[in-house]
Parts: C-alpha cells; structure tokens; sequence
C-alpha cells in the first residue's frame, strides 16, 4: 500500500514559512528512538537512515512529512542519505554560510532538515538561523565575516525536534562552551510536482493575496520592499499562478532521495 500523507499547513502558516524560512516542530521524535541516535558514532550514518526504523521514526513522521507534503506538494523525494553532525568537545562555532549550492529564485524546491535527538541549550553550541535570509542570495564568502546580527534565532530545542528550512537559510553552528556530546543529523526532501495551492486552505477556494508580514529586524526600510516583492513572488509560486523562469532545482542534482510513491507503507 503506498503511504498517503495529508498536508497540515494552512494558508497564514505557508505565509510565515515564506517570511521566515523556518519551521521547528519540538518533541516530534519520540524517546527512546532519541536515545539510539544520540548514540551513534560518528560516520556511517546513511547505513542507519536508510534503515526502517529512522524511516518511520523521522523521515516518515507524520508531523514532519505533513509540512513537507504542505510546501514541495504530493509524491515529493524522500532522503536516502544524511549528514551526521557530531559534537563532542568545546569549538568556537562556524561562520555565517548558506549551503552548497543554495537555489536562486523564488520556488520553494528543497527543504532542508534538522534533528535534534537531544536537548541543545545555549552552552552546547546551538544552530543559528537568520529568519528571511532565504531571499538574499550572496556569495558565503561574503557574509563569513558577520558577527551577531539582530534578529538572528539560536535553536535551544528539547530533544527530538526537527527543524524544517528553506535550502538558502543562512546559518550557522554558535560556539560550544562545554565536552558535552551534541548531535545533529540533517537531510532534504525535494519538490518532484508542480506546484500548488493544496494544503489545508483557510479561506475561500479563491487564492487569496499574500497577507504582508512584518520586516525582520536587520532588514533596512529600502531592503524591505525588495523582501516584500519576493515573498508575494514565492506566494504566487506556490500557488501556482505565476511560475518566474529563474526558479532552480540545482541542489536536487548532489542529493540522494526517492520519490515517496516508491515508499511502500509498514503495518504496525
């Protein structure tokens, strides 16, 4: 039997998503699951994702999939591969970067994921994200330099949240003050339809206008505008109205997944 997801974002979330870039769900992986990826050794975890326990666990959780299902549409690329980000002695951090080769343009095709089998408080060097950043396509070496900037987000979560974001969301490790073992293992999903607007509709069947969101702290009032125009772009994207022709699938091209129609659903 193929596995029938249902998307649980409505019109107002979907908005937000296109703002923010960011969605974290806490306590969405349930213990003691937490407890066995907290104990894997650094490398070979591809072997364990593509296990059928992490399978369902995470990458078929029904929270997480049903914000997946809501923003890349129906039959959308299941992760085969991940990266294991393991922590175990104090560092001061990363620089501001976005990631490999961050998509341009204003469809929203890949989003990228992060699961925190553990707790991650201030000392244990949490992910920072910059909420917005997606719009700002820029060289990483630009914005290596960058301190503190206002407004950016420090992921303390309890353990078992997974966090879904925008592929071009800046980001970075903070610094870590203390020998406590940190884990974090990340992994995509990709758009493999055309998009439209057939999550959980709060209004009307008519597509309503894109509801303007306030401006990010670090956003200047000229900068402004231009964020404005792309979130109203990415909304008629979404929704299927207009489709610009500098939308990019470029990062799907490294990245190892399936499509979710090839996944066959387990009884319990």
């Amino acid at each position: 039997m193929q596995i029938n997801i249902q998307p649980t974002m409505n019109d107002d979330a979907v908005m937000d998503f296109i703002a923010d870039g960011y969605v974290v769900l806490e306590n969405v992986i349930a213990e003691p699951f937490n407890q066995k990826c907290i104990d894997l050794t650094g490398g070979g975890v591809n072997d364990f994702v593509q296990g059928e326990s992490f399978r369902q666990q995470v990458l078929l959780n029904p929270q997480v999939t049903g914000i997946v299902r809501s923003l890349l549409g129906e039959n959308f690329l299941i992760p085969i591969s991940a990266h294991h980000h393991l922590y175990e002695r104090a560092h001061t951090g990363q620089t501001w970067h976005s990631d490999g080769l961050s998509e341009y343009g204003y469809g929203v095709n890949h989003l990228q994921c992060y699961y925190y089998p553990q707790k991650v408080e201030i000392e244990d060097g949490p992910t920072m994200v910059l909420p917005g950043s997606h719009h700002r396509l820029i060289d990483r070496e630009a914005i290596a330099h960058y301190g503190d900037i206002l407004g950016q987000v420090l992921l303390t979560v309890p353990a078992g949240t997974v966090v879904l974001t925008h592929y071009g969301i800046w980001h970075k490790a903070g610094p870590k003050l203390n020998d406590k073992r940190r884990s974090m293992i990340k992994f995509s999903y990709f758009r493999n339809t055309q998009p439209k607007r057939d999550w959980n509709e709060s209004d009307t069947k008519e597509t309503p206008p894109y509801r303007a969101r306030g401006r990010h702290p670090y956003v200047t009032e000229v900068e402004s505008y231009r964020s404005s125009r792309r979130r109203q772009l990415t909304w008629n994207w979404l929704c299927g109205i207009e489709t610009p022709e500098d939308v990019s699938h470029g990062a799907k091209l490294f990245i190892s997944a399936k499509p979710l129609n090839e996944i066959k659903e387990q009884k319990a």
